[in-house]
């Protein structure tokens, strides 16, 4: 499956101010270009050849293009459309002589970001598609930015019926996300003979040829960048989109605040996830440093470096999503580097708290014991998956029991998550009250797993039924 991108245009509302230099396609958004979100949105579900059309300062965007993904393991072709000033659906014709005779494709707009799961739900509703139409991906008017420029569709009985930007009568917008069929270029070739060379002229013929289905992407988040103020709006949902429904506590009300702040300018720069990774765990360290040293003065400073960690911590998944560098290996790195940093902390504490008083207690061994041994249980159990049979468990090493991710181990549940651990540790550093913290870490992780064993132990009372 090849994906065609229009990046013809010249896109002069949007190229302003800082960004006029630049033609459309490489306006740069939470650190990638515009034509870089395309490509990789699509590469994420699963495309690795594209035909991309250029027009407006052509050699610019090739250049581009060319540089920044000769490592990233696509096949990528280029068309020039020189008559990129008569309308898009002439870019659209112009790839045709990249494609095989008959091959269908996935058509999307340079200026067009989306959430890459609405492609990957597009092609498998195409692959269902025993018609052979092209499909086009629309959405509600009230999720639209900027409605007075959208693409607007009528629709009856979820079937379209006109489309266009100056339609009186509609239900749904244009997403400028499509998957098509050949029958698309003889489309723009008998709306080309009339004089006309938008795209959307082309898919009315195919409306009223009875040759396109639409698929409803049902609210997800996409937006057609045209103006400044429509970059902003998509900035913004990004970042919001950045949050996450296993988030804890301290991450929905404070940590994620300020990290997504944080994110929005490292992301412009060449920081990797992992850098970003090992930059809080540093922090983290200079924690246990300061800890360690035990006078109160240095634990305030130890606490808030900890809690500093903690936001820090949250930057490197962020900017791997923003910037589609999500891999296993990063995420165990994170994993690995942030359990070596909860252990070292704790420790620091142990020790600073020795200092402190002049003389260490069974009592404090004893606790930090149990705080750091919750603090490592919690975390190793946090992507306990239930089962809906014993039959799944069959074959299975305990430690597989934990390996599909469910909101903090279960419904309900103590909420002693990293983040909140952290806050804790701050918060106990700061009243200068190490002893009554780490017990009170020891107590709360450590019930959290039992009551994870307990909740997993049900699935073992489950009669076994054969297999059908």
């Amino acid at each position: 499956m090849k994906a065609v991108i229009l990046a013809a245009g010249k896109g002069e509302r949007l190229s302003q101010g800082k960004d006029k230099s630049k033609p459309k396609p490489l306006i740069p958004l939470l650190g990638l270009s515009l034509l870089e979100r395309a490509i990789l949105s699509a590469k994420e579900s699963g495309i690795y050849d594209f035909v991309i059309v250029v027009g407006y300062r052509g050699e610019e965007v090739i250049r581009y293009v060319e540089e920044k993904q000769k490592r990233s393991g696509l096949n990528i072709d280029f068309v020039e459309n020189e008559e990129w000033e008569k309308g898009n659906g002439l870019s659209v014709l112009k790839a045709r002589g990249a494609l095989k005779e008959e091959e269908d494709f996935v058509l999307l707009m340079c200026d067009h970001v989306f959430d890459s799961g609405i492609l990957k739900e597009l092609l498998a509703k195409a692959m269902l598609n025993k018609g052979g139409k092209s499909v086009l991906c629309v959405d509600k008017p009230e999720n639209v930015f900027d409605l007075e420029d959208a693409t607007k569709i009528l629709l009856e009985r979820n079937k379209p019926k006109a489309i266009g930007k100056g339609i009186e009568n509609y239900d749904a917008v244009d997403c400028g996300i499509f998957y098509c069929t050949s029958a698309i270029f003889n489309a723009l070739e008998e709306e080309m003979v009339k004089g006309k060379y938008e795209l959307s002229d082309a898919v009315q013929c195919l409306i009223d040829c009875d040759k396109l289905d639409v698929f409803d992407i049902g609210g997800r988040f996409w937006c057609d960048i045209d103006t400044a103020e429509s970059l902003e709006y998509a900035k913004n949902k990004m970042l919001k989109s950045l949050e996450k429904p296993t988030d804890g506590i301290i991450s929905k009300c404070i940590n994620r605040k300020i990290s997504k702040r944080i994110t929005a300018r490292i992301v412009n720069t060449n920081l990797t996830p992992t850098q970003i990774t090992v930059m809080s765990f540093i922090i983290a360290l200079a924690s246990a440093v300061f800890f360690f040293l035990g006078e109160h003065k240095y634990l305030i400073i130890g606490g808030l470096l900890a809690q500093a960690s903690s936001i820090i911590d949250g930057c490197d998944g962020e900017v791997a999503r923003l910037k589609f560098l999500t891999t296993d290996y990063g995420a165990f790195v994170d994993s690995v580097l942030d359990r070596y940093a909860d252990g070292i902390m704790i420790f620091g504490l142990i020790i600073g708290y020795w200092r402190l008083y002049g003389g260490i207690s069974v009592w404090i061994i004893i606790i930090g014991l149990f705080a750091l041994l919750g603090s490592f249980m919690i975390s190793y159990t946090n992507s306990l998956a239930l089962p809906t049979s014993p039959q799944a468990l069959k074959g299975l090493r305990f430690e597989n029991i934990f390996e599909n991710s469910v909101k903090g181990g279960g419904k309900g549940g103590i909420p002693v998550r990293r983040d909140m651990r952290l806050f804790v540790i701050m918060v106990g550093a700061i009243l200068n009250q190490v002893m009554v913290m780490l017990l009170l870490l020891a107590i709360l992780t450590n019930l959290e797993v039992v009551r994870r064993l307990s909740s997993i132990k049900r699935i073992f009372r489950l009669p076994m039924v054969p297999p059908t």
